[in-house]
């Protein structure tokens, strides 16, 4: 396990002062109000411009464009995914196995898991199966949480949300992502009772870019270790620049940089 928690904590670590930032290609089919037809060209000469703490993708975007990046980009690859086109759109099935994700260049592997409906239970087991062969290769987990079904009245609701960040604390996640809730009280003490580290991930119901950097630095805030920026909320001719954007929304205040000396 010693494997596991080092990897962890490369993917958690930054030289610059901030909050790592965590750009997902593979999470562009995750949420609405954005475009999903994303260029993968665009999200490699993105990135290629602006230094980031890693990149999660498919399997078979890393073996494409894997050699692309600098070696010590650390590559979290999507386990589980589905179409624009599923029926219904938030089933996701397992796609890429463990070894097939190290083969690719893989530093952790990462599942998302739709709580409040009728494929909750498959999506769980696909977790606890995924999650003991990955820990016997030491590689980490992350384990992306949203709501959404027919009995789901409001996903960022804030008793969800939080309940969301409990339920990947129970099942073992290395590493738990869940929408920002809005509610700052709620989110900051359930951040706080994690046994895992809590990031942010989708595009938190926001409609706007801007408003989608403002419930990162609120979830920031609120303790979240970082954040999971889905590449088509960039803007779509200034992607660099919506990267450099969120990167100062991430870095730490003054005050916890001297702390950390």
């Amino acid at each position: 396990m010693i494997g596991m928690y080092r990897r962890r904590e490369r993917l958690l670590s930054t030289e610059n002062k901030s909050k790592p930032v965590i750009v997902s290609f593979e999470q562009s089919r995750m949420d609405g109000g954005f475009t999903s037809s994303v260029s993968a060209s665009a999200c490699v000469e993105a990135i290629s411009k602006h230094p980031l703490n890693s990149l999660l993708v498919s399997s078979g975007f890393a073996r494409t464009f894997g050699l692309t990046f600098p070696a010590t980009l650390p590559l979290v690859v999507q386990l589980s995914t589905a179409s624009k086109h599923a029926v219904p759109s938030w089933n996701r099935t397992v796609v890429c196995s463990v070894l097939e994700a190290l083969r690719a260049g893989a530093d952790a592997v990462a599942l998302q898991l739709a709580i409040g409906n009728e494929f909750e239970e498959k999506m769980l087991q696909d977790f606890g199966a995924v999650s003991e062969e990955a820990h016997s290769y030491g590689l980490p987990v992350i384990l992306s949480i949203f709501a959404k079904g027919e009995r789901i009245v409001q996903e960022y609701d804030r008793a969800l949300i939080a309940d969301s960040i409990s339920l990947g604390s129970e099942l073992g996640a290395d590493i738990i992502a869940v929408p920002y809730s809005g509610h700052e009280e709620s989110f900051a003490q359930a951040v706080d009772e994690s046994s895992a580290p809590v990031l942010l991930m989708g595009t938190h119901g926001a409609t706007n870019f801007d408003s989608y950097c403002k419930s990162v630095e609120e979830g920031l805030a609120c303790g979240a270790e970082g954040v999971i920026v889905p590449f088509q909320i960039l803007p779509p001719e200034e992607q660099t620049a919506g990267l450099e954007r969120i990167q100062s929304v991430a870095t730490l205040p003054e005050e916890s940089q001297k702390e950390d000396v």
